[in-house]
C-alpha cells in the first residue's frame, strides 16, 4: 500500500505552484494575461486541495478498516495458539486428578522445553489416547484460513506470515506421527462421559466426580482416548524436534502480535481461553 505522503505529493506540489503564480499575479499588467493567470493559479490551488482531502480521508477510513481487520486476526490467532499450548502441555505435563486450566506458569513452562527435554519425555513417559487425539482440525483451518484469503493475508507481515506458515506446517507433521503411535494398555481409574446436553457432542474426561477435561472428538475409535500410547523409538528425534519448533513459533508469534491471553475484553466476546 503506497504511503500517504507519496500519494499527496504531487497534488501538494500542484497547489505550491499556484499558490506562487497567485503571488506573482501583481506583477502581470496586462488585465486579460491577469485573469487567465488567476484561473490558472485557483486551478491549480482549488483542484488538488480536493484530491489532499479525498487521500487524507482516504488514509482515516483505511487505517480503521485495518484496525479492525487486525483485531479480527489477532483474536482468531490467540484462539488458535492457545489451543495448541492446551494441546501440547498436557502430552508432557499430564493431568494430576485436577480439572485441566492453563495459566502463564504452565505455558511458560511448556515454552521453556529444549529439544533434549522433549526427547527424554516422549522416550520414557506413556501418552494418554484423550490428549494425544484430541481433534485440533478447526484450529489447523482457522490458521490456514488467516494466511490463505487474501481479504486477511495482505494485513499480516512477512515476519507473522513465516510463522503461520510453520505453525501450520509443523502441527500438521505431527498430527500425522500420532497416527503410528503404539499402544500399551489402559487407564483404569479415568472415565469418559457424554455431555449431558443432547446437542454438545463434547466427551468429558472424569477422575471419579471430578471433569479433568472434555473435548470434541470426530472419527476416532472412542475406546483409544483411554489407552496409553509410547512414541516409536525411530521417530522420537523427529518428532521432538517438530514439536520443539511448533513451540517456538508459537511463543515468536505471541511476542511479535503482542498476544495477551488473560486480557479481560476482546473486541469479538471472549471471556476466557480456557473455555
Amino acid at each position: 500500500m503506497q504511503k500517504l505522503y507519496l500519494r499527496i505529493l504531487p497534488y501538494f506540489i500542484s497547489t505550491i505552484v499556484g499558490i506562487l503564480i497567485f503571488i506573482g499575479i501583481n506583477y502581470i499588467e496586462n488585465p486579460d494575461w491577469k485573469d487567465l493567470t488567476l484561473n490558472i493559479s485557483a486551478g491549480l490551488i482549488s483542484i488538488p486541495l480536493i484530491f489532499i482531502f479525498y487521500e487524507l480521508i482516504k488514509e482515516l477510513s483505511e487505517k480503521k478498516i485495518k484496525n479492525k481487520i487486525r483485531n479480527y486476526i489477532k483474536f482468531h490467532t490467540e484462539k488458535s495458539l492457545f489451543a495448541l499450548l492446551k494441546y501440547l502441555y498436557n502430552w508432557f505435563f499430564p493431568l494430576q486428578k485436577t480439572p485441566i486450566i492453563m495459566d502463564d506458569n504452565k505455558i511458560q513452562r511448556l515454552i521453556d522445553l529444549s529439544s533434549q527435554d522433549i526427547e527424554q519425555i516422549l522416550t520414557e513417559k506413556t501418552l494418554l489416547g484423550f490428549f494425544i487425539y484430541k481433534d485440533i482440525s478447526d484450529t489447523i483451518t482457522t490458521i490456514s484460513t488467516i494466511i490463505k484469503n487474501n481479504n486477511l493475508n495482505e494485513y499480516i507481515t512477512d515476519n507473522e506470515m513465516i510463522h503461520f506458515m510453520d505453525i501450520l506446517r509443523n502441527i500438521t507433521l505431527i498430527k500425522k506421527e500420532t497416527l503410528e503411535f503404539i499402544p500399551i494398555g489402559k487407564n483404569k481409574l479415568l472415565k469418559i462421559k457424554n455431555d449431558n446436553n443432547p446437542h454438545n457432542q463434547e466427551l468429558e474426561l472424569f477422575y471419579k466426580t471430578i471433569k479433568l477435561d472434555s473435548y470434541i472428538f470426530k472419527e476416532i475409535d472412542k475406546t483409544k482416548l483411554l489407552e496409553y500410547f509410547k512414541v516409536p523409538t525411530e521417530t522420537i528425534e523427529l518428532i521432538s524436534h517438530q514439536i520443539y519448533d511448533l513451540i517456538n513459533d508459537i511463543n515468536d508469534l505471541i511476542k511479535i502480535m503482542e498476544i495477551d491471553f488473560w486480557k479481560e475484553e476482546n473486541p469479538y466476546g471472549i471471556k476466557s481461553p480456557n473455555y
